[in-house]
């Protein structure tokens, strides 16, 4: 993990660490969340630059997390912005920033910042944030159809992945298969849909990469993925929360079936050069 810091006093990477999970504890959602799960379960994938105020306390920071073929970025505080001078990215890789704040100057800022990188095709998407509690939780009837994959999927997983455009080798798709816990609807030994638990910790865990193959649409197979996802994190006394693009009106129908609600709709920015 790497860590650098812009401080109005003096202070070591440990002082750091334990301002930003205090931060965390104050407030256990994103980007929090994932600052937390990427210090405790993906350090060497993590870049963090914080801002240090005059009394230790962290007030702004960016996150850099390098994933399969992308880097997701976290900006938050109001010196988040000035920060970005110190971060640089590796060329050929899709960035997709996540922002806290719709304030256009920010997101203008950002999209400068990006262009003089050489991420020239840089567009805003809004995602709402929905959550699910235990109380909220209603789940679809036809759980049964969905399996917990293993490494000994990691074939029918590639040629998933491959059919959305996202190639990834065999040791790949086995890491992805140990370290989240993905379930899919299998029919005749293919994968036709599926999602993952990508990220969890007590407080909270994040269901992703939700996706039925285009063919198989419209039989309740996305339903059914999403619901086994949900109670597995709703058993072990956690919260639920997945991203949806703001306009899919079609998932966002199927997540408040399921009992999930939107609590709050924020600006991403997506480039690649």
């Amino acid at each position: 993990m790497r860590i650098d810091i812009a401080s109005e006093a003096s202070v070591s990477c440990g002082d750091v660490v334990g301002a930003l999970s205090k931060l965390y504890c104050s407030d256990p959602v994103p980007p929090h969340f994932f600052l937390a799960y990427d210090i405790l379960y993906e350090p060497e994938n993590t870049w963090i630059v914080a801002s240090i105020d005059g009394k230790g306390s962290v007030d702004s920071y960016i996150l850099v997390w390098r994933g399969v073929g992308f880097y997701g970025v976290h900006l938050w505080g109001s010196r988040a912005c000035k920060l970005l001078n110190s971060v640089s990215l590796e060329r050929g890789r899709a960035v997709h920033i996540h922002l806290y704040t719709g304030d256009e100057k920010v997101i203008s800022y950002v999209r400068k910042w990006l262009a003089r990188k050489g991420f020239v095709d840089s567009e805003v998407r809004w995602y709402h944030e929905m959550i699910c509690t235990r109380g909220w939780f209603t789940p679809s009837g036809n759980e049964s159809l969905v399996t917990r994959l293993g490494i000994e999927h990691a074939e029918i997983f590639i040629e998933f992945m491959r059919s959305r455009g996202i190639e990834i080798d065999a040791d790949t798709a086995k890491s992805l298969l140990r370290s989240r816990q993905y379930h899919a609807v299998i029919i005749d030994r293919e994968i036709v849909s599926a999602g993952a638990i990508c990220a969890k910790l007590p407080e909270l865990s994040i269901i992703c990469d939700v996706y039925t193959k285009p063919s198989f649409r419209g039989r309740g197979y996305a339903t059914a993925v999403t619901s086994k996802l949900t109670r597995t994190v709703i058993d072990a006394e956690s919260r639920a929360l997945l991203y949806v693009e703001v306009g899919n009106e079609l998932a966002i129908k199927v997540y408040t079936k399921l009992g999930y609600r939107i609590s709050r709709t924020l600006p991403w920015l997506v480039a690649k050069t």
